[in-house]
């Protein structure tokens, strides 16, 4: 269920539409939204003196003036165009208007995804809120957070040609590089929030460590830093005796998401280093096995090596039953039998589908893993 939900956030994120450079245009923090009720005074002439508010369409009602745009103005603004529509209407001679918010209406942002409090906060009347202030006042990143990908989420108002495909408002999704937010250098956490933007943390998908080691398990690593797989491994408790150890195996998807083995050895070679340590990925699958068993891993009910007799074949549907056979959301269709630096799919649902087509079954040799993934829908 928790795969699934991260999927549908992933697609919703997704679908909102192309992902822009962030460009500071230098958004008045004072300008007016809707629901700011402006305080409008005429010298001399008091009749003319009243409180507004202004309306969703952005609008705000005043006496021979008519419907008086005002969202993304200064009250200053506002003044400026009161006393140009009132001489225009010839209403006063030389007109001085003076404008004030008597009441603001709410600024706020939201963040949701990994940080330690999601919630909204409200930008300050008169000044301006930071990207990294906000993460900061909702507690910080969470170890799962996805630094590679915090993005905001902001409404604007559509170009000309979106509005003659029917579009009034676009949703874009804003990359942020927290990398330079989090840096030392001075200025570097310069990306302003505005009011109803959505700062967005996702979640990273974790490394999944499989095998003979001390805590298999999933483990979550720094987006910003990643570690080499003896790293990884030392978290995990280390390797159990009789690990092998020059053929660990990383599963990965590559940018065609296809997977693909990267092979890494932590034998030590006569310079003292490892003969191949690699750096490891969210979402990889690191797997350590015994050279003389076979394993069977994923949606199984027992999954763990396999204890075969001498001289006794075993095919995948076989070594499937004797791990207890497939767990409830079990992808009988998409199988993985890695061989070597091999990975050959398997699918076990067109053997249960036709009886004939059990003779299609793969046999298993020593070194061999099977992985059962695990079906979201």
């Amino acid at each position: 269920m928790k795969k699934l939900k991260y999927l549908v956030v992933f697609l919703a994120v997704a679908l909102i539409g192309a992902e822009v450079e962030y460009e500071d245009d230098e958004w008045n923090p004072s300008s007016l939204r809707p629901g700011d009720v402006l305080s409008i005074n005429v010298f001399r002439v008091p009749d003319f003196s009243k409180a507004v508010r202004i309306e969703e369409d952005g609008t705000f009602l005043f006496p021979f003036c008519g419907a008086v745009p005002a969202v993304g103005k200064t009250p200053r603004e506002i003044a400026r165009e009161l006393e140009r529509l009132l001489k225009e209407k010839n209403q006063i001679t030389d007109p001085m208007v003076d404008v004030i918010v008597s009441n603001w209406a709410p600024r706020t942002v939201y963040i949701i995804g990994e940080v330690k409090s999601s919630s909204s906060l409200e930008l300050p009347t008169f000044g301006r809120m930071t990207a990294l202030q906000a993460i900061s006042a909702a507690g910080g990143f969470t170890e799962s957070a996805d630094l590679n990908n915090v993005a905001v989420l902001r409404r604007r108002s559509a170009t000309e040609s979106e509005v003659k495909s029917g579009k009034k408002t676009v949703l874009e999704r804003i990359r942020i590089d927290v990398s330079a937010m989090t840096s030392t250098s001075m200025g570097s956490d310069d990306f302003r929030l505005r009011p109803e933007d959505t700062l967005v943390i996702p979640k990273a998908p974790p490394v999944f460590v499989s095998g003979e080691v001390g805590s298999p398990g999933p483990y979550y690593v720094d987006t910003q830093k990643l570690p080499l797989c003896s790293e990884l491994l030392v978290r995990t408790g280390g390797l159990k005796n009789g690990a092998d150890v020059s053929n660990i195996r990383i599963i990965r998807m590559d940018g065609n998401g296809k997977r693909v083995i990267k092979p890494v050895s932590l034998r030590l070679s006569g310079s003292g280093t490892y003969e191949n340590d690699t750096r490891i990925e969210p979402g990889d699958y690191v797997m350590v096995s015994y050279a003389e068993q076979i394993y069977v891993l994923g949606s199984v009910a027992k999954p763990g090596p396999l204890m075969v007799g001498p001289y006794k074949e075993v095919t995948a549907n076989q070594a499937i039953a004797l791990c207890g056979g497939f767990t409830a959301v079990a992808k009988k269709n998409d199988i993985s039998l890695i061989r070597g630096h091999q990975i050959i799919n398997v699918n076990l649902k067109k053997l249960y589908d036709n009886v004939a087509n059990m003779e299609n079954d793969v046999k298993l040799q020593y070194g061999d893993i099977l992985f059962v993934h695990e079906s979201i829908w």
